[in-house]
């Protein structure tokens, strides 16, 4: 009943005879969301790449889609209670996700799979062929927006069998407790205790030991001469247990044309039978049958099709399995398929006498055990795209709400793809404070030894920061909080370079934006401003104490005994001992909390450059102890466009953009000012390149803007403009997903996040 007769730890099967068989898990893409030329692209790059797939190779095309129940999905979303001051907050994160998903989610996983099937003499040369295939497959469908695809190992393959015959048993193989211990086989694994298979016309019962399955076989019967793409999409959107497996075995274009004029032959007989019965009855001779010149007409069509281009002819079968935990809900499930089938003037029928053979069919091994085959080109093939809604789900990401269009639990994980880099866009009330807070618990309350890091320039996250126990950070001219411009770390390596001799270029690049002014420090000044200040940081590596200031580097450059020494130290009185001398005490803050956020709200012009570059020194020496000591960082930069209107801010993110997937950190800028940051080339280039984006809501201009930059489709752009506060287009990686990230206002996150008028 499986279709195989051993499955080797690689996961290639063996079927018998020659055959063998490796099945691939391939990635969806947002085919239904895609643009009208886009999707016509993607049937196109389809059909080339099982076009070019010849005789002896099948193919088998599976989607599986599985209902989970909302226990299930809260269970791998929710928090875990820890016992600490923030279960609180967990609990509140829990009920938030419960009644989002109870409200709107459908729960189901959609999986998609392709396998192949080759004719080998051993297994040593079906590795070779299908190892090759592999890697084509690979080439092929990347080209696809980035579709994936992975070789499933024994232990997957068995997987997929276990969901669809013992779907609520725990898949319980395990590869290195299997092979020392062979008393039990593969097969022992996934096959249910029992198939009740006495109806002829169905159910199938498995039954295990948590219960029955019932599961009916049907076999599309026919197309329409125009098969809509909306096939598979719209057959995954209905909520239940459901396989779709569709078989295609390429015929060379020598037999497919034989099998074409043999069928002409057939047809062009039966047409003069026709006309001779319609004589004998005294009728016109074209007075025949419409069913018999339709159907000569479509095959001489396709005669002519397969002599003026490349394509194939496919002996094909699709079937489709149902599921449900009774004959009622069976029932239910297999009227809903069938009304879909209908939809797309399918016609489909129960696999009679043959419910095992077609269940066979299903699984995604690469055998046909049922008789009945349709043939189909290859453009006719390729238009039941697999492709439907894309979905978002990685086990231990971080909650960001569900899918606009499927209403299933939408979870990412930026720590696994190519770059952590992200941007927040939003205009004013479009939610993109709260999505960015949202994100900060989920690390907070998930990730324990992650650390954050904010940057406040509008003083509206500290109610988050003083409910996490984090620091917040006041830097301005009257703080009595202080930060030490001078802080070095000694045993952590922020660059390439010595610590103290990339400490030294540090100030000497402060010297220039506290005092240089416009031209910038004289060579004199350069010199004399590195000695002493090398002087200071080598006394202090040696002899340890208390560490250095700007009000001892002023001093050392007083007494150096040159003019452009004691001139620096006039030009640096007031920042040290002067009315802006908020930067020359030593450090009186915790900057190696958890949770800091360093509010530059009360910031003012003269000292915003020389404050930005103090926080970011220390943001820096942060990142770098935290990847010494193996701990992730993340950094958030509200209303980000602020920055690049400073030099030495712009410079700094773009080249902190390109460093920071080598040290652990994940930064993410905030704005809703969409137009001053895509009016700068660099902020446009980290934009492009990003790994992580929330767009929500969107003025026009600026979605018209943003679509052209990251090559968005009218079909996308519509979920970030004219939305709801809270909805938006997410991208993760490869994965573009529409999203609803709305909370309830009466939950205690809310009342944490919000920064409108009247709701503190």
């Amino acid at each position: 009943m499986l279709g195989y007769e051993a499955m080797m730890p690689s996961g290639i099967a063996w079927l018998g005879e020659d055959e063998w068989s490796m099945t691939l898990a391939i990635s969806d893409i947002n085919y239904v969301a895609a643009a009208e030329d886009q999707q016509t692209s993607i049937v196109d790059r389809w059909a080339r790449f099982i076009n070019s797939y010849g005789a002896g190779t099948r193919l088998q095309e599976t989607i599986m889609n599985r209902v989970l129940d909302d226990a299930d999905v809260s269970q791998l979303v929710q928090k875990p209670l820890r016992g600490d001051q923030f279960d609180f907050y967990r609990s509140d994160f829990n009920r938030i996700v419960r009644d989002k998903l109870a409200a709107a989610s459908g729960n189901t996983v959609t999986e998609k799979y392709l396998t192949v099937t080759v004719q080998e003499p051993d297994l040593e040369k079906a590795e070779a062929t299908l190892t090759r295939i592999f890697h084509e497959a690979e080439a092929g469908l990347q080209a696809m927006d980035g579709c994936k695809v992975r070789r499933l190992n024994r232990a997957e393959r068995l997987e997929g069998f276990s969901h669809i015959l013992r779907p609520h048993e725990l898949f319980v193989f395990n590869e290195d407790e299997f092979e020392p211990n062979r008393k039990l086989s593969t097969a022992d694994f996934v096959a249910p205790w029992e198939i009740d298979a006495k109806d002829k016309n169905g159910p199938l019962i498995f039954r295990n030991g948590s219960g029955d399955t019932y599961h009916t076989v049907l076999w599309m019967r026919d197309y329409p001469v125009w098969l809509s793409d909306r096939l598979i999409s719209e057959l995954t959107e209905i909520k239940c247990d459901l396989t779709i497996s569709l078989h295609l075995e390429p015929l060379e274009q020598v037999e497919g044309m034989t099998l074409v004029q043999r069928q002409i032959a057939e047809l062009e007989m039966q047409k003069i039978t026709e006309q001779k019965r319609a004589t004998k009855q005294g009728i016109d001779p074209e007075m025949i049958p419409a069913a018999v010149k339709d159907n000569l007409k479509e095959a001489q069509d396709l005669r002519d099709e397969l002599r003026s281009s490349n394509q194939k002819l496919f002996s094909t079968v699709m079937v489709l399995g149902v599921s449900a935990t009774s004959r009622e809900k069976l029932e239910q499930n297999v009227k809903r398929v069938m009304t879909v089938i209908r939809k797309q003037s399918c016609t489909a029928e129960v696999a009679t006498y043959m419910q095992l053979d077609g269940l066979t069919t299903e699984l995604p091994i690469g055998r046909r055990r049922i008789p009945m085959r349709r043939t189909l080109t290859t453009a006719g093939a390729a238009i039941i795209v697999p492709f439907t809604t894309q979905e978002l789900f990685v086990p231990g990401g971080n909650w960001y709400g569900v899918n606009a269009q499927s209403s299933n639990a939408l979870v990412a994980d930026r720590t696994s793809t190519t770059n952590g880099n992200g941007f927040i866009l939003g205009t004013s009330g479009s939610g993109k404070s709260q999505s960015g807070k949202m994100e900060i618990t989920n690390v907070l309350l998930s990730r324990p030894d992650d650390d954050i890091i904010v940057i406040d320039p509008e003083h509206e996250y500290e109610p988050l920061i003083e409910a996490f126990g984090g620091e917040v950070i006041r830097i301005h001219a009257g703080s009595e909080q202080r930060v030490n411009p001078m802080d070095i770390e000694l045993n952590v390596t922020t660059s390439e370079d010595d610590p103290i001799n990339a400490k030294c270029e540090f100030v000497l690049t402060m010297l220039e934006a506290l005092v240089g002014g416009k031209a910038g420090l004289t060579p004199e000044q350069r010199s004399v401003a590195d000695r002493s200040t090398l002087t200071l940081y080598r006394k202090y590596a040696a002899e340890g104490g208390a560490m250095p200031t700007l009000v001892e580097l002023r001093e050392a450059l007083a007494q150096s005994g040159e003019d452009a020494g004691r001139e620096l130290a006039r030009m640096l009185e007031i920042y040290t001992i002067g009315s802006l001398g908020g930067f020359s005490n030593r450090t009186n803050v915790n900057p190696r909390n958890r949770l800091v956020s360093w509010d530059i709200s009360k910031l003012g012009n003269e000292l915003r450059t020389f404050g930005m570059m103090v926080i970011l020194d220390q943001i820096w020496n942060r990142v770098a102890r935290n990847r010494a000591e193996g701990r992730r960082t993340w950094l958030y930069i509200d209303e980000f466009h602020l920055l690049f209107s400073n030099k030495y801010s712009a410079d700094y993110f773009r080249g902190l953009y390109k460093r920071a997937r080598k040290w652990g950190l994940i930064p993410t800028g905030i704005t809703q000012n969409i137009e001053e940051l895509l009016a700068n080339q660099d902020a446009r280039l980290m934009l492009a390149n990003c790994d992580f984006l929330l767009l929500l809501g969107q003025n026009a201009t600026d979605a018209d803007s943003l679509c052209e930059l990251l090559h968005f489709s009218d079909e996308q752009r519509r979920f970030f403009t004219n939305v709801q506060p809270g909805h938006g287009l997410m991208r993760s990686g490869n994965a573009v997903i529409p999203m609803d990230g709305r909370i309830p206002t009466d939950s205690a996150l809310y009342k944490l996040f919000s920064t409108s008028f009247g709701e503190k």
